[in-house]
């Protein structure tokens, strides 16, 4: 069901099963997803690399997440765009940025508990029920349950992810470092650079990270730069020369021996080999 203003704001909410396929090749190409598997465990390809979604689960995608291909018995899909809600100018509302959606580390992920259940159930009953009513509240009352479904869904991933029951400074500093290496990452590709950006010191950065994650400040922007080559190899027609420049890399080589250590196979045989697989 689509929730549409004169202003450009969509909304989108549907219990969807596998026969509603086609609305990912359609309808799901823009703007910020919600993904809960209600069904059977899921399969995803995104960006051409192969990720699980077991029953319970629910992951958040952006515009910048490209879904090739997918079997899934049935789940609830939530979409809006920036015009209902913006994640980024709005963050301090929910606190959600860098952390499920545009941040530079894997696709977020929380795997609902069984005595959770119930709690996001009731919220989705209720979604449904506003998504069916045709009054003058309407936009606000979604908004506000969106918040709340995003405010839910972060408290469990800190617990899952980070390990955090609370936002301490740590948190706070690791969010918005993921946020910053998304929004620069090409042009800014040292750890000094995001450190001059949050007037810490690297050192203070790298610290953070090594208490909460498994990453180091310089993995998270690496591997933002390579995630955007692999998509670039994939879904332009660029050339090697044109991609390494698009990413700040000095020359071929540099970037050519970055993608090597990551792939195992140079740039060039890389698109070649996954073109092949179409």
């Amino acid at each position: 069901m689509h929730f549409k203003t004169p202003g450009g704001a969509t909304f989108f909410a549907a219990e969807i099963t596998s026969e509603a396929r086609y609305m990912f090749n359609q309808d799901l190409r823009t703007g910020l997803s919600i993904i809960w598997n209600t069904g059977r465990p899921a399969m995803f390809m995104i960006d051409r690399e192969e990720l699980s979604l077991d029953t319970g689960c629910i992951m958040f995608l952006t515009e910048y997440h490209r879904v090739d291909d997918f079997e899934f018995d049935a789940m609830n899909v939530v979409q809006f765009n920036r015009e209902f809600y913006c994640v980024e100018q709005d963050d301090a509302e929910v606190g959600c940025r860098g952390m499920l959606f545009f941040g530079a580390l894997n696709i977020p992920k929380v795997q609902l508990p069984a005595h959770q259940f119930r709690r996001f159930q009731v919220f989705w009953d209720a979604l449904m029920l506003e998504m069916e009513d045709d009054d003058d509240y309407k936009y606000e009352m979604l908004q506000t349950l969106l918040r709340r479904f995003l405010l839910l869904s972060l408290r469990l991933y800190r617990k899952q992810e980070l390990y955090l029951t609370h936002d301490p400074p740590g948190l706070t500093l690791i969010r918005t470092f993921n946020y910053l290496v998304e929004k620069h990452f090409k042009q800014l590709t040292k750890v000094a650079d995001y450190a001059d950006l949050l007037h810490k010191s690297p050192k203070t950065i790298a610290n953070t990270f090594r208490k909460h994650i498994d990453q180091s400040p310089l993995q998270v922007i690496n591997n933002r730069r390579f995630l955007e080559a692999r998509r670039q190899l994939l879904y332009t027609d660029r050339s090697v020369k044109e991609i390494a420049n698009d990413i700040n890399f000095k020359d071929v080589q540099a970037f050519s021996h970055f993608f090597h250590d990551r792939e195992g196979i140079s740039p060039k045989d890389f698109r070649n080999l996954r073109v092949g697989e179409k």
